[in-house]
């Protein structure tokens, strides 16, 4: 008995789900991203035996490639490859292919840098706020005046 409600919950869920897709527009988003199951297909096959698609932002779709010599020959492919991809779609269309390399998981990260603080002279602070007086938006004035303290009070030691 509880197997048939189960199915028969399935079953109207499986009816209402394509309704409900379609109705909040997010069937033609569930078609963009089908691409990353189907990408094989799409493309042929020496294209996904050295790309894999990343994601999608905005309608651009980001390519992950192989390496630069990959990336390259791509550039070149890249208007038969867009119309390869958005021949496969019935709604939405990708508006552009960005290729990047992989990220090296070896690569060193960039350096970070330590900064200190040293506040800057009396002097200068209010040199700098009699100068900036001359700013009538009392906002912008601090604003400026906050900038200017925090560029000569951060030092970055390397």
């Amino acid at each position: 008995m509880r197997d048939e409600v189960r199915e028969n919950k399935q079953k109207r869920m499986a009816a209402i789900l394509p309704g409900v897709l379609r109705d909040r527009g997010w069937q033609a988003q569930m078609e963009l991203h089908s691409i990353f199951l189907q990408w094989a297909k799409v493309v042929d096959e020496t294209v996904s035996a050295h790309a894999q698609p990343l994601k999608i932002v905005k309608g651009t779709l980001w390519v992950e490639v192989e390496n630069s010599a990959w990336l390259q020959q791509l550039q070149y492919q890249k208007v038969s490859v867009l119309k390869s991809i958005n021949d496969f779609f019935q709604e939405k269309k990708i508006s552009d292919i960005r290729f990047v390399l992989p990220q090296l998981s070896g690569q060193e990260p960039p350096k970070e840098h330590k900064v200190r603080f040293a506040a800057p002279p009396p002097e200068e602070l209010k040199r700098f706020e009699e100068q900036a007086a001359s700013i009538e938006d009392e906002a912008t004035r601090n604003a400026l005046v906050r900038f200017w303290y925090l560029s000569k009070a951060c030092i970055r030691e390397e």
